[in-house]
């Protein structure tokens, strides 16, 4: 004869390590979207960074950031260049986003 509670009791435990599973991986899952979100975020400023210096030291022409900054920053992010030397100008962001995508602004 087949005892059902020793079966119950054991799809309890079985159920109980699942839910455990499950909550640790979407813990490991959020540390990975995380650590991968940080790695995003060091790049942006480490690129930021050297495209700061090759333009300090002459390498890229300052129009060259204004132009970046025209394009491809959000106006709420804009702010952030305001009084600075990248600080994209209204004509110069009409310019920048006339180009099609891909396309240099013929740089």
């Amino acid at each position: 004869m087949v005892n059902l509670s020793k079966i119950r009791e054991r799809e309890q435990v079985l159920l109980q390590r699942k839910a455990k599973a499950e909550s640790e991986l979407a813990r490991l899952h959020k540390k990975q979207k995380e650590a991968a979100r940080r790695d995003d975020t060091r790049r942006k400023i480490v690129l930021g960074g050297a495209l700061l210096k090759a333009m300090d030291e002459g390498v890229l022409s300052s129009e060259i950031g204004r132009k970046l900054v025209a394009r491809f920053v959000s106006e709420r992010d804009q702010k952030l260049f305001e009084g600075s030397a990248l600080a994209a100008s209204a004509a110069s962001a009409e310019r920048a986003a006339s180009y099609p995508p891909g396309d240099g602004g013929g740089e």
